[in-house]
């Protein structure tokens, strides 16, 4: 496995990544305006989503951890992507990294579950607007396409807590959350992920 150089510039993800999410939540909003569609957002239960959410975060990235330690073609496609984005996300203070965490769950889950979805259900039924909705969030994910059918199957499960709950509080604690995970591990602890890096 080659080792990671962490010296080299970084391109201002932080402000990309920021000017994406807003992207989508304009997009949600905009949805939400044209077709008064109408979202719950905390609903009741509020301790159960709480502790679904981060429960199932913390699942979610226990396999993706399992899956890119493996040696498997797909573990070995997982870190190769990994040391990918090691540079771009490494010079980040841990409050940007949290931040991008919750901006990116809150705008994607309103665009995506939130309206896409339940637009999409109401449209059609509620099996194709998930899934057409899981699509279009891992094609925004898109790098490769192990990462798409990752992203895809994230996706899918997401939206499945979302129908059965009615309400994205707890979608959006998984995704932030969930996310917040991969940037710290990525960041600060890569060789748990099985990547060398240079000191």
């Amino acid at each position: 496995m080659d080792a990671v150089d962490q010296t080299k510039g970084n391109p201002p993800v932080f402000l990309l990544l920021i000017g994406t999410q807003v992207v989508c939540l304009l997009l949600a909003l905009l949805g939400f305006y044209l077709t008064s569609l109408k979202v719950v957002i905390i609903g009741d239960s509020v301790g159960l989503q709480v502790t679904i959410g981060i429960i199932g975060a913390m699942a979610t990235y226990g396999v993706m951890l399992s899956l890119t330690r493996s040696e498997t073609t797909l573990g070995k496609s997982m870190r190769r992507q990994s040391i990918a984005l090691i540079p771009l996300f490494s010079r980040l203070s841990f409050f940007q990294l949290l931040l991008i965490s919750i901006v990116v769950g809150i705008c994607e889950e309103l665009l995506f579950r939130g309206f896409l979805q339940s637009w999409l259900s109401e449209l059609s039924s509620p099996l194709l607007g998930l899934l057409i909705s899981a699509i279009a969030f891992a094609l925004l994910h898109f790098s490769s396409w192990t990462n798409f059918f990752l992203t895809l199957g994230i996706g899918v499960v997401l939206g499945v807590v979302y129908q059965v709950s009615g309400s994205l509080l707890g979608v959006i604690i998984w995704h932030a959350v969930y996310d917040a995970i991969v940037l710290i591990v990525l960041t600060q602890y890569p060789h748990w992920l099985g990547i060398k890096v240079k000191e």
